[in-house]
């Protein structure tokens, strides 16, 4: 009798349990421990400089272009691809928000390789890793990240911070800046990191996008000296690749700069000015200004908030054509374009990097110049 009556309680609860249609528990939030495709260019990814998605992976061409991921947990492990390799890539790692000229450098190599960067504690981290070689060394991409946590959004503290956009050749770029006089330029020995560029970015906790490679020219260069290939080019579109041939893909320019530094030229008459004579070389000096002439109208119709810190040595010829055309702007674009005259190799008794180009010392002192015309003509803070 007993069995009967607990099997009629027990009919009757789960009826009355059907009944009332209880609301589902409420499923824990997913929690992505691996980043891929589309992700990682998403909410999870801070980019900094110019990227494209390629078959699943993040494509950046610019030394000075990286990203930064939070997570929490105590490892993450970041695969990287190299392709049309001339030389090995060098980066710069930040972690937990340490200076990235301070902190670990790690070295792509080969086609496809994974780093692990482990962490003290379980917990909150960044990690941010930067590129410091050129496009000619070689072209890298994203492929994922993946930690034994789970990866955070990514809150954008860096919204309100200025935006530089840093364009030249290897004046710009870092060539040599970590080496010696009498050596070669290599992948160790340069770094866009220790670059008068980004020191002046990093002086305003500013947000960077390079567009250079040793070489170039505004209008022609030693990539190419009829002038195909130049920088005024390479300013429009996503890319140089290790060809040294522009990458035909229309950047969108998304990101509009509050700061525009410019160090180029010194190519264009190393490469073809100088070695012409007469009306020859006449012509290429008028193609040239009109080239700095187009650009900077340029820039001003793209970003017409922004200042223009066009940078040249002390009597440079390329750096003296350009004042020309400057000083010839009508007063509202002139109001926002500024000639700095930066330190040149070897001055105040410093030594050169490798390679005959500026060291590291030198383009310190460059930086403190462009801060100070920054400090004068923007209210950047």
């Amino acid at each position: 009798m007993k069995k009967i009556i607990i099997f009629l309680l027990m009919a009757f609860l789960l009826v009355g349990c059907e009944t009332i249609n209880p609301i589902d528990p409420i499923a824990p939030e997913e929690k992505l421990t691996l980043l891929e495709g589309s992700n990682l260019d998403s909410e999870y990814i801070y980019w900094y400089g110019r990227h494209q998605e390629i078959e699943d992976s993040q494509y950046f061409y610019y030394t000075a272009t990286g990203f930064k991921a939070n997570f929490t947990g105590r490892v993450v492990d970041i695969t990287l691809s190299l392709e049309d390799k001339n030389n090995d890539i060098y980066f710069s790692v930040s972690k937990d928000g340490s200076d990235l000229l301070d902190d670990e450098v790690i070295i792509l190599s080969e086609a496809t390789q994974s780093f692990r960067f482990s962490f003290d504690t379980y917990g909150d981290h960044e990690i941010k890793i930067i590129k410091r070689s050129e496009p000619e060394d070689g072209i890298t991409s994203l492929v994922s990240l993946e930690t034994n946590g789970s990866f955070n959004e990514i809150v954008d503290l860096e919204s309100d911070a200025p935006h530089f956009l840093i364009m030249g050749a290897s004046g710009i770029s870092g060539h040599g800046a970590l080496g010696y006089p009498g050596q070669p330029r290599t992948t160790e020995n340069s770094s866009s990191l220790h670059s008068f560029g980004y020191l002046s970015a990093s002086h305003f906790n500013g947000t960077y996008e390079f567009v250079s490679n040793s070489g170039w020219g505004l209008a022609f260069g030693y990539n190419d000296t009829s002038g195909e290939n130049n920088i005024y080019k390479a300013y429009d579109a996503i890319g140089i690749d290790s060809n040294q041939d522009i990458i035909d893909v229309t950047y969108d320019h998304q990101m509009i700069p509050d700061v525009i530094i410019i160090n180029v030229g010194g190519n264009d008459y190393s490469a073809v000015i100088n070695r012409l004579s007469g009306f020859e070389k006449d012509q290429k000096i008028q193609e040239f200004k009109a080239m700095v002439a187009a650009f900077i109208l340029k820039l001003r119709e793209d970003a017409p908030e922004a200042h223009i810190f066009w940078t040249m040595t002390d009597g440079s010829l390329n750096g003296t054509a350009a004042t020309q055309v400057i000083n010839l702007l009508d007063p509202d674009d002139l109001a926002c374009v500024h000639v700095v005259v930066i330190k040149q190799v070897g001055d105040d008794g410093d030594l050169a990097g490798a390679h005959n180009h500026a060291s590291y010392i030198t383009h310190q002192k460059s930086a403190d110049l462009i801060i100070e015309a920054i400090n004068l003509y923007t209210n950047i803070q």
